[in-house]
């Protein structure tokens, strides 16, 4: 196993599992929010996100934690050795949002850039309006597209905190 794609809802673990993985498995990791983003919470222009991200991609191997466009994703998800979806109840990534936004009054994430202080009213809402979307919107199609014959056989679904756990604990033997 040498490519790995861990997606899924905001808050529901990807990075710590990810970080976690990477050891096990020996990968280099990547972070698609330590792509996207600049110092300050701001965007990076998409084609340089984009180029980053592809070029991550054409290594020979690699752990990438996160969506960035759909597009590009179906091409890393057709790549990948391993899928790994953790699709955790909406109220769990609700209750792990808010405790998220918690934890940041004394330390922000470590995968973003610096000067990114997520701890405020209007990304908190931010937060829970993209999650909600994604629950509603991205979930579905994400859904569809890991049916699909050719990824379907690479997909593991991570359903509950026990299951999240076993993969934390063991990796992806």
């Amino acid at each position: 196993m040498k490519k790995v794609a861990v997606i899924g809802n905001i808050c529901g673990g990807k990075t710590l599992l990810s970080r976690r993985l990477s050891q096990l498995h020996n990968l280099p990791l990547a972070h698609v929010d330590a792509i996207e983003f600049l110092p300050g919470l701001k965007r990076r222009p998409l084609p340089e996100s984009l180029a980053q991200i592809k070029m991550i991609e054409q290594q020979d191997s690699w752990l990438i934690d996160g969506y960035g466009p759909l597009d590009l994703l179906e091409s890393r998800l057709g790549q990948a050795d391993r899928i790994v979806f953790i699709d955790l109840p909406l109220s769990l990534h609700i209750w792990w949002t808010l405790k998220r936004q918690i934890k940041n009054l004394w330390s922000p994430r470590a995968e973003l850039p610096p000067g990114c202080q997520e701890l405020n009213l209007e990304h908190t809402q931010r937060l829970l309006k993209s999650l909600l979307n994604m629950h509603r919107n991205m979930r579905p199609e994400l859904v569809r597209i890991l049916s699909r014959d050719d990824l379907k056989h690479k997909v593991i679904y991570i359903r509950s905190r026990r299951q999240w756990q076993k993969y934390f604990q063991h990796g992806l033997a």
